[in-house]
C-alpha cells in the first residue's frame, strides 16, 4: 500500500544529503511527497551530512548516501549526526550484510541499498523506534596552545616552562604532550638537548594510526609524565603536507594525555585556521612595542572572526624591551586584558639553556617561573570539563 504523504506532513521533515544522481532522484522524491521544498536537498553525501548537522535547521529524519567512504568512517558519520538529535536513513550501493549491521549498530534508522522508492523510505517514520544508546566520545584532555605576536618574544621558551610545569610533581601532576609545530625551525628538541622525534612527520601522515602503542614508539619521553613532539623539515619534504595534517593530531593526542601544550608559530595558525578549533586557551605572547602590539592587535581580530570561542589570554612579554610600552596601554590597545607578565631575566635563562632544562625547573623561585604558575592557572580555570566538549576530530579526518 502506497504511503499516504498528507497523512504524514504534520509529523515528518526530511533534510537529504545525496553524491550521485540516483540518491538525488529518490531523495528529491522523498523531500517533496514529505511536504519539504527544495531547499532541503543537499549533496556532500552521508560524510557532508554529518559536517553540517550542527548548521542546519533540525530535522527529523536525515536521508543519506553512503557514496565511497570505507564503513567505518561511514558509522562515525551515523553516530555524529545521531548526536545532533535526527533520524538517520543511508543508501547506498553495498549489499554485504556487514555493512547493513554496522550501520544500524552505529544508529542508523535503516538502511536501503539501490534501488528503493521513497514509499519504502517513508514508510520507515512509521515504525516504532527504539533510542539507540550511542558511545561516549573518548574524552579529551585540555589543549593550550602559545603563540608569539612577533619572532623573539619568549613563546616557545614559555611554550616549554607550561608543558613542564603541567607534568612536575610539583605543578599540575599531568601526563602532558609538548608539541612542537614550528616544521621549519622549531627549537624544542634542540634546546632541551633531545633527540628530535621523525615520528611526527609519520603521525601528521597518517593521524589515524595514532594510539598508545604508536606514541610510545615515536614520541620522546623526557619523563614519565612528559612526552615531546619535535622535527624539523629536511631538503626534499614538502612542509606544506605536513602542516595540512597538524589539525588532525590534537584529537589522538588529547585522548591519550591529561593535557596538552602547542607551541605554534603565527604563520601554520593563519594559513591553517582550522588548527583553532583543537585549541581552548590560545596564549598570545606580546613584545612591549608599537609593532608587536599592531601585530597583536591584526591577530586577536583575525582570530576572533575565524574561531569565536577559543579564549585568547595576552601576556606581555619583557625578554625585548622595544617601546617599553605599559601593561595597561597595551591592554587598551588590543581590547584585553594582560594576564600576565614574562620579565626579563638574562642570567637565569642563560643558565638554563646551558644547561637543556626548562627555567621553571632549574629557577622555581624566580619572578619568571611565578609568572608561569599563574599563567598555568588562567589557561585552566575556565577550560570545560573533558566530557562536556563537543566531539569533532571526525571531519577533520574527513575534510582536514
Amino acid at each position: 500500500m502506497p504511503f499516504d504523504s498528507s497523512a504524514s506532513q504534520s509529523t515528518i521533515q526530511f533534510v537529504a544529503y545525496v553524491c550521485t544522481d540516483q540518491g538525488a532522484a529518490v531523495a528529491r522524491s522523498v523531500v517533496e511527497r514529505s511536504g519539504g521544498k527544495s531547499d532541503r536537498l543537499h549533496g556532500g553525501g552521508l560524510s557532508g551530512a554529518a559536517r553540517l548537522c550542527s548548521d542546519v535547521p533540525p530535522a527529523q529524519f536525515v536521508l543519506t548516501e553512503i557514496g565511497n567512504i570505507p564503513v567505518e568512517m561511514a558509522c562515525e558519520c551515523v553516530s555524529e549526526i545521531r548526536r545532533s538529535g535526527a533520524n538517520v536513513i543511508v543508501l547506498g550501493e553495498q549489499t554485504d550484510i556487514n555493512t547493513y549491521r554496522a550501520l544500524r549498530k552505529a544508529g542508523a534508522l535503516e538502511y536501503f541499498t539501490f534501488p528503493v522508492n521513497a514509499d519504502e523510505i517513508l514508510a520507515v517514520q512509521g515504525e516504532e523506534t527504539v533510542p539507540i544508546e550511542l558511545p561516549r566520545p573518548p574524552a579529551q584532555c585540555p589543549s593550550i596552545a602559545v603563540i608569539g605576536s612577533n619572532g623573539g618574544v619568549g613563546s616557545s621558551l614559555l611554550a616549554q616552562n607550561l608543558a613542564f610545569h603541567a607534568a612536575s610533581s610539583q605543578g599540575a601532576n599531568l601526563r602532558t604532550a609538548l608539541l612542537d609545530a614550528d616544521l621549519f625551525f622549531g627549537s624544542q628538541a634542540i634546546d632541551l638537548d633531545r633527540d628530535e622525534t621523525p615520528g611526527l612527520f609519520e603521525a601528521l601522515k597518517a593521524p589515524d594510526r595514532i594510539d598508545q602503542t604508536f606514541i610510545g614508539a615515536t614520541m620522546d619521553h623526557i619523563s614519565d609524565h612528559l612526552s615531546l613532539y619535535s622535527h624539523q623539515i629536511r631538503v626534499g619534504q614538502d612542509a606544506q603536507s605536513y602542516e595540512a595534517g597538524l589539525s588532525r593530531l590534537f584529537a589522538p593526542l588529547r585522548t591519550e594525555f591529561d593535557t596538552l601544550v602547542t607551541d605554534l608559530p603565527r604563520n601554520t595558525l593563519m594559513q591553517h585556521p582550522d588548527i583553532a578549533e583543537q585549541i581552548e586557551a590560545l596564549i598570545l605572547v606580546i613584545p612591549a612595542g608599537f609593532s608587536g602590539v599592531n601585530a597583536a592587535s591584526r591577530l586577536i581580530e583575525r582570530i576572533k572572526v575565524q574561531s569565536p570561542k577559543i579564549r585568547i589570554l595576552p601576556v606581555l612579554s619583557e625578554l625585548r624591551r622595544d617601546a617599553a610600552l605599559s601593561r595597561k596601554d597595551v591592554a587598551k590597545t588590543i581590547g584585553l586584558d594582560v594576564i600576565a607578565t614574562l620579565p626579563r631575566c638574562d642570567t637565569v635563562v642563560m643558565r638554563a639553556h646551558r644547561a637543556a632544562r626548562p627555567l621553571i625547573e632549574s629557577q622555581p623561585r624566580s619572578p619568571y617561573a611565578k609568572e608561569i604558575r599563574a599563567i598555568w592557572k588562567a589557561a585552566v580555570a575556565r577550560t570545560p570539563a573533558t566530557g562536556d566538549r563537543v566531539r569533532r576530530p571526525l571531519m577533520k579526518r574527513i575534510f582536514g
